[in-house]
Formats: structure tokens, sequence, C-alpha cells
């Protein structure tokens, strides 16, 4: 099984966060970088996106959900 590659629309209802402040974390190094699908087309890889929402959560103490391990 390949990679998933999580378009721009998944990856601001995973994260909660705007297009300019993943931007702006991406640029600062402390959000993982797109990839280039195409001449005008973006994603990320899914399993950093979880990995990153994960780390945020243990660093504040927030619980996560176990079922979220797994990509679907």
């Amino acid at each position: 099984m390949g990679t998933l590659i999580w378009r721009e629309p998944k990856v601001e209802e995973e994260t909660g966060l705007s297009k300019s402040t993943r931007w702006r974390l991406e640029k600062a190094g402390d959000f993982p970088k797109k990839i280039q699908l195409g001449p005008r087309a973006v994603g990320w890889r899914a399993e950093e996106i979880i990995k990153w929402c994960q780390d945020r959560c243990e660093a504040k103490n927030i619980p996560v959900a176990k079922n979220r391990d797994t990509v679907k």
C-alpha cells in the first residue's frame, strides 16, 4: 500500500488550522512540509499530519484517541 496523501480541505479539517497559519508554521519548521503533486496541486502525507496532531496533543497533555493511529 502506498502513502496516503491528504489535500488542502482534509488537512484543514483534521488540524483546524487555516491555510495561512499552516503556511506560517511550515515556514518556521513547525508543520509538516507539503509535497508538490503537480503544477498547481499540493498535498501532505497523512501519517505526518496525524503524527503532528498527536505530538501537539501530547505536548499539551491532551489525551489522544487510539483509533487515530491508523490512516483510513
